[in-house]
């Protein structure tokens, strides 16, 4: 788009161009000059005309004076019938080149006398065009003089006196004749249509001028005050449409691009806003994943560390003690022939030996999956799992379980029972706290439980965003586990505050599982 250029070379380059439609500038320009043509136009015109009818209407006063003053300097002539002072007169006026005709006419339209005898006995038809402009009209409405055009194409302002049949004349004319004849003048307006003309191109002149100056500054006002501001607003949403940052739109000016600058400024703020809010969930995102992927990796390993701590512990323990057993049964077969007393002593040893046999495996099927889980639920899993973890006389323990009614779904023992397990687990290695609490009830279909602690506390969020810890991926572990049932876990915390778990799981979603 041109800048503060010609109006009228900015309007050719972009019709050529073919850019018009997406000129706003030149569809302004156009709006402006097409107003400004109609009316200054229509004005120049009007005031044309009216110069004209003035002008047309001097004239026809001149023409009347001069047809009056003809006949004046005439009737001295007339009246003493001295034809050739009255033809030496006309010939006199006729040498006026205003004068085009100057013809003395009787009743029939005859050329009677005239300038140097032109046209002398003539006789004038009123069926003639140049006629026609009077005598198509009633006698009562004809104008004394009228503009006929000749035709060679000149216009003439044509002016009729009637010679009226006075007392004086009545010695040679009958009294009963009202006129005598018509004084026909016709005056050139050649020497009046030329200042018309230069009035006229003055005129327009004067009118292009002015539309092309009201243009030229309605066009830099526009531009400083619409134009320039809208460039700028179109510039920052290319900016923003190509995914840069645009700069702040000023919206100081309180009209409507002033308006739709705030709008823009506040929508590019939001969008930054929003901007940073996904960068910042995209990092979470990437740092859960990353977390679950190291949860996954920890699990498999757990998993691999408690089947070699089974597979140990099969073999040091139950594969001893088995082995044990056997000897002893071997021992006591050879004692019952020949020392019954002593295989007696051997036989009891071998009860105690059967005894810690079943107490191991006992604690290796609790570490496993604890049978009282399915056979009494979950708060006598809790009570025995707490009794056997956390130390005697260091950390006490309380359950409330009042608002539990019943027993819960398999799923959501099984994921509670996991996930309080390692809660209390955390409790032993990290809290160093003396008192802890389970409380489970069930509100509106939904399980709600909370643990509680009095130890030194954390900062969850900054626990949660440490790669590689395992506290914080124990939390997530449990996290994940209560998500898996629909269901959400809060964590509330802060250095010397203890620890507070909140798990809410909706029930009637687990049980139609």
């Amino acid at each position: 788009m041109v800048r503060n250029g010609n109006v009228i070379d900015s309007l050719r380059s972009s019709l050529k161009a073919g850019r018009f439609d997406r000129s706003l500038r030149a569809k302004i320009t156009l709006s402006v000059v097409i107003p400004l043509v109609l009316v200054i136009g229509s004005f120049t015109v009007i005031e044309y005309w009216r110069h004209e009818a003035s002008v047309l209407n001097n004239l026809s006063l001149l023409t009347s004076q001069t047809g009056q003053l003809i006949e004046n300097s005439l009737q001295h002539a007339m009246l003493s019938s001295d034809w050739e002072e009255l033809q030496l007169t006309l010939d006199s006026i006729g040498e006026n080149e205003m004068l085009r005709i100057v013809y003395l006419l009787d009743r029939s339209g005859r050329v009677v006398f005239a300038p140097n005898d032109k046209d002398v006995n003539l006789v004038l038809d009123n069926s003639q065009p140049d006629c026609r402009p009077c005598h198509n009209l009633e006698i009562k409405d004809r104008p004394s003089s009228v503009v006929v055009t000749l035709p060679d194409g000149q216009r003439v302002f044509r002016s009729m006196n009637p010679i009226e049949n006075r007392t004086e004349c009545q010695a040679c004319h009958e009294p009963e004749q009202r006129l005598l004849g018509i004084l026909l003048t016709d005056v050139s307006m050649a020497p009046l249509e030329k200042p018309l003309e230069a009035h006229l191109r003055e005129n327009l002149l004067w009118m292009i001028a002015t539309i092309l100056v009201t243009v030229l500054v309605a066009n830099l006002a526009v531009n400083r005050f619409v134009l320039g501001r809208l460039e700028g607003l179109a510039s920052a949403i290319t900016d923003l449409g190509h995914g840069q940052s645009p700069p702040e739109l000023p919206d100081n000016q309180q009209d409507e691009i002033g308006q739709l600058a705030h709008a823009f400024n506040e929508m590019t703020q939001g969008l930054a806003t929003r901007d940073a809010e996904n960068r910042e969930l995209s990092e979470n995102i990437q740092r859960q994943s990353k977390q679950r992927g190291e949860l996954l990796k920890r699990l498999i390993t757990a998993q691999e560390d408690e089947r070699k701590r089974l597979a140990r512990e099969l073999h040091d323990e139950l594969g001893q003690a088995l082995a044990g057993l056997g000897l002893h049964s071997e021992a006591i077969e050879q004692m019952l022939r020949s020392d019954p007393e002593r295989a007696l002593k051997q036989l009891a040893q071998t009860r105690s030996l059967i005894h810690e046999t079943t107490g191991q495996m006992y604690d290796l099927i609790l570490a496993l999956r604890p049978s009282v889980l399915d056979d009494l639920g979950l708060v006598a899993a809790l009570q025995a799992h707490a009794e056997r973890m956390l130390p005697a006389g260091t950390i006490s323990f309380h359950i409330n379980a009042a608002g539990l009614d019943g027993r819960l779904p398999p799923t959501v023992e099984t994921t509670l029972y996991r996930i309080f397990q390692e809660a209390l687990s955390n409790v032993v290695r990290h809290s160093k706290a003396s008192q802890v609490s389970i409380v489970l009830a069930q509100n509106n279909g939904y399980f709600e439980g909370e643990v509680r602690d009095n130890g030194i506390g954390f900062i969850p969020q900054s626990m949660l965003l440490e790669e590689n810890n395992p506290r914080g991926l124990g939390l997530l572990g449990m996290k994940e586990r209560a998500e898996q049932c629909g269901g959400e876990l809060d964590v509330t915390s802060g250095p010397g505050q203890g620890t507070h778990l909140h798990i809410r799981i909706p029930l009637e979603a687990t049980e139609n599982e």
